[in-house]
């Protein structure tokens, strides 16, 4: 039925995987990987765009020189918000910034100064932080960039890309939702807040839907690559979460929509349900929930939550220091150090970019009158705990938001290989979990791809694919009335309420 690549690229590192179609399963191959990361520049935090697609036209060459010239198509997807902005000769006007670049630092209290954030939400949708392309944009205004004096052309990460190797310049839907500057109830640009934010309303492309042939690769990409003239770039859900949560392996039949929820789980943690229309409310508002486009005309309602970023900085300092532990390791001194010793919020901004992340966690604890942890299992399961009460916290606020109940939690991506993590889950929520499939971005990519081919007639028949393809483990609820009864001490030790 086809095979097609995925280039999945993400924070820390980038992967081309070719998937091959056949009889209804799918099969993947990782063609080739590499690294990935911001460069500190001065006090600045940079991506190298360029790097990035050299690194791309590198793994299309390792495909041609082992599986011959023709694929059935190609698709990129990135992490969402970051951008970059080109001049009238479509020549970069700068290095573009990473989403953690310190420029947004107290914008988002400048933006409510030109619009009302309720007024922003109920356009957009979308939660507010100061990663998003509006409040990043609005930086650049606000600090009178000279960029934006010769910027002609906006485009997302992997917009830039797909130009790169077509010549079109266009926006696919669930990137451009990222942005909150997409009217999620008029379906196009937010073009009245656009011009409100002082920014250009012509510099923004065409947006298109996931499983859109954007065109045939440029002579150049031909000529560097080996491929085929007529090889095909395909629009997959280019915002990866996107992709991750097409390929939840949900059957409808058994969990019906809005009865089930996601955790997309990496260095982010997006958690949320499938719904067919954005939900614009008060408390969606009040608990900072986002809208973001989906495969098949289908809303992402999520919370952006820290993931697994602070462990992967905990095992990088460990590393650093001459401890060199695996995540085996971690996990197993985890399981075998003492439960509920103490107590984090993921998301307090002490944990967003620290030069120490295990000198952080050891000082919110003090700060918060709590015994400090020590060693990697105290401070490992301090972490994995922590993270399934806040699953817990927006699972509550969801079920509130929708006046209903969640029947089960899905979590795709390459955190859902830690079993700890999911059993606390399905302990902390009391309800059962399924975790898997691990590559369930490049899984989406490349299914969407085959949708656009006339491969795949639904989103639930690319769902029942991926159930054919791939092990899903189930983990049931154990110890639920003590993970209750912490649960109220992790809300004390760490000043929070519910939500």
């Amino acid at each position: 039925m086809g095979s097609y690549i995925a280039v999945d690229l993400g924070a820390s590192s980038g992967r081309l995987i070719l998937g091959t179609l056949n009889n209804k399963t799918l099969e993947l191959k990782e063609l080739y990987r590499f690294e990935n990361g911001g460069i500190e520049l001065f006090d600045c935090l940079y991506w190298d765009i360029l790097y990035l697609y050299n690194e791309i036209i590198e793994g299309l060459k390792k495909f041609t020189d082992s599986h011959g010239n023709r694929i059935d198509g190609i698709g990129i997807d990135t992490w969402g918000v970051d951008f970059v902005l080109l001049d009238r000769n479509d020549e970069l006007v700068g290095l573009p910034h990473h989403y953690r670049d310190q420029r947004t630092d107290n914008m988002i209290k400048e933006i409510a100064k030109v619009v009302p954030k309720m007024e922003i939400y109920k356009k957009t949708g979308i939660q507010f932080s100061r990663i998003n392309s509006l409040t990043q944009l609005f930086s650049m205004v606000f600090h009178n960039s000279p960029q934006l004096e010769i910027a002609h052309t906006f485009l997302l990460t992997p917009d830039f890309l797909n130009f790169l190797l077509t010549g079109r310049k266009c926006s696919e839907y669930t990137i451009a939702t990222t942005t909150q500057l997409y009217n999620s109830i008029n379906k196009n640009w937010a073009y009245e807040l656009i011009e409100k934010f002082s920014l250009n309303k012509n510099w923004f492309s065409e947006i298109i839907q996931p499983g859109t042939i954007i065109g045939t690769i440029l002579p150049m990409v031909n000529n560097k690559t080996g491929l085929a003239e007529k090889t095909k770039i395909i629009a997959p859900g280019s915002h990866d979460t996107a992709s991750a949560i097409a390929a939840v392996p949900v059957l409808e039949k058994i969990y019906k929509k809005r009865k089930w929820a996601y955790i997309s789980s990496g260095t982010w943690s997006l958690m949320g349900i499938e719904t067919d229309t954005p939900i614009i409310n008060k408390k969606a508002f009040q608990y900072n929930f986002t809208n973001e486009g989906g495969i098949s005309n289908t809303i992402r309602f999520l919370k952006n939550l820290t993931g697994m970023w602070i462990i992967q900085e905990c095992k990088r300092i460990w590393n650093e220091n001459g401890k060199d532990v695996n995540w085996n390791q971690i996990d197993q001194k985890a399981k075998n150090a003492d439960p509920f010793k103490f107590y984090i919020n993921p998301d307090d901004p002490a944990f967003i970019s620290p030069l120490n992340m295990v000198e952080s966690i050891r000082n919110y604890c003090k700060k918060h009158r709590q015994d400090i942890p020590e060693t990697i299992g105290e401070i490992s399961r301090t972490i994995f705990e922590s993270l399934a009460f806040r699953y817990r916290q927006i699972f509550i606020n969801i079920e509130e938001i929708l006046q209903d109940t969640i029947k089960a939690l899905f979590i795709v991506g390459g955190g859902s290989k830690n079993g700890l993590l999911n059993q606390f889950a399905a302990s902390s929520l009391n309800i059962p979990v399924f975790a898997g499939p691990i590559e369930a971005t490049a899984i989406g990519n490349i299914l969407t791809q085959a949708m656009a081919n006339g491969k795949i007639k639904s989103l639930q028949e690319l769902r029942k694919i991926v159930r054919n393809s791939f092990e899903i483990d189930k983990f049931l609820p154990q110890k639920h009335d003590q993970w209750q009864n912490k649960f109220h001490e992790y809300l004390s030790y760490t000043g929070q309420k519910s939500n």
